[in-house]
């Protein structure tokens, strides 16, 4: 078993590290840095704002380490075959899945030392929480997080259940109180009850390794939407096999296609509009860079900082928009069309210059909005208007045409 998960895990990284090349290109790296510079510049600003211990303080603090402490699960790398061809090794598979286990830690343990440390900060301004306090807490949710972690190894042997009663449920309501009473009373219980619970959950692990009793549908489903979830997210950046965006009619949006008249010089223009709202992938991605550029530009008070948000996400969102023109071209069936390539292009500069036109009237409110008609407010929404022409007009036209040739 410990040779099939090596085999398994070796191939997975270099999958993983096959997308990962992809993703991190310049343009991701360059908004990456400017993302977290702008965030950092805006939390350094909330902190300075912050005189003394507020009453929301402790409450956002337990909020935020819950919801960290609920960040990673177990990867068995499980596939669809298994349950067939390897299911005379069912008793042999717990030797597997704590390896598993134990390659899975990584990510729950690196989240929560990042959240903690972003954390601490406010922890000790806003909550009014001595440094020790925050560190004692952080160790007690990292003990607590390999505990949890059996609870997913139970449940993919259908054993996670305490009385009638779900053992994520009890370990939510237990992670909750423990939070709350460490926060505020004796931090030093989180560590207590982290120990208590992890030796007391690996005791009850123990029991699986000869039940044989592995929930075959359930394991490789959770596997499968943990996969999907992964991919999902390379898919926004490169193409990835077996990922396929979900439709939706969303039949209250029908009346954005009234403007484009139904003569054979609009065929592409209205296909790619009813596909592009149709389509969750890109639709959805276009609402959350516009949501996280308007929030962004509406807290940072840096004129400069401000500009470069402004002008890089009206990039990004014509930069991600390409994908969506190759989607459509693969399709053998819209040959059919006795479209020019030029006509396909132009309708989906059109489509594109209506989509960043949206984003940069939202971006120019929230602009507005935090520094008012100023100046500096002209010359950032002038910037954002530039680079919107730059994208339409000269960047984009082509990048599609490489897609026809």
């Amino acid at each position: 078993m410990l040779k099939l998960w090596n085999e398994r895990l070796r191939r997975h990284q270099l999958n993983q590290f096959k997308y990962l090349r992809l993703i991190f290109n310049d343009n991701f790296v360059l908004a990456f840095i400017v993302l977290i510079g702008a965030l950092g510049f805006w939390y350094s600003n909330l902190l300075g704002t912050i005189s003394g211990p507020i009453i929301l303080g402790k409450p956002i603090v337990i909020l935020l380490l819950f919801l960290a402490v609920q960040v990673g699960g177990i990867a068995t790398l499980l596939e669809d075959p298994d349950s067939t061809f390897l299911l005379v090794k069912e008793k042999e598979f717990y030797k597997y899945f704590k390896a598993a286990k134990n390659y899975s830690v990584f990510v729950p343990i690196v989240t929560l030392i990042l959240v903690n440390f972003l954390l601490s900060a406010f922890a000790s301004r806003a909550g009014g929480m001595k440094i020790l306090d925050i560190v004692v807490v952080a160790i007690g949710l990292i003990i607590y997080k390999l505990g949890f972690l059996n609870v997913n190894l139970m449940e993919l042997y259908g054993q996670a259940k305490f009385g009638s009663t779900s053992m994520r449920l009890v370990s939510n309501l237990l992670l909750l109180v423990s939070l709350i009473v460490s926060t505020y009373f004796f931090s030093w219980l989180m560590i207590i009850v982290g120990v208590v619970y992890y030796f007391y959950l690996n005791a009850r692990t123990k029991t699986l390794e000869t039940s044989g009793q592995l929930q075959w549908k359930y394991a490789i489903e959770t596997e499968n939407q943990r996969m999907f979830r992964i991919k999902r997210f390379y898919n926004l950046f490169t193409d990835v096999p077996g990922v396929n965006s979900k439709i939706k009619r969303r039949k209250w949006l029908d009346g954005l296609y009234k403007p484009i008249k139904p003569v054979s010089g609009n065929t592409y223009l209205y296909l790619f509009a009813r596909g592009f709202v149709r389509n969750n992938e890109y639709i959805g991605l276009f609402l959350r860079l516009t949501i996280i550029q308007a929030i962004m530009l509406a807290l940072i008070d840096s004129f400069y900082i401000s500009l470069v948000v402004e002008m890089l996400f009206i990039y990004l969102v014509g930069f991600q928009l390409k994908p969506y023109f190759k989607e459509v071209m693969q399709n053998l069936m819209q040959r059919l069309y006795p479209i020019d390539g030029k006509t396909k292009i132009n309708d989906f500069t059109k489509l594109s210059t209506f989509i960043l036109l949206i984003q940069w009237i939202i971006s120019a409110l929230a602009v507005l909005y935090k520094f008012g008609f100023s100046i500096n407010s002209l010359i950032i929404i002038v910037a954002g208007l530039a680079v919107l022409f730059f994208v339409n007009y000269f960047y984009m036209p082509r990048q599609l045409k490489k897609y026809l040739d």
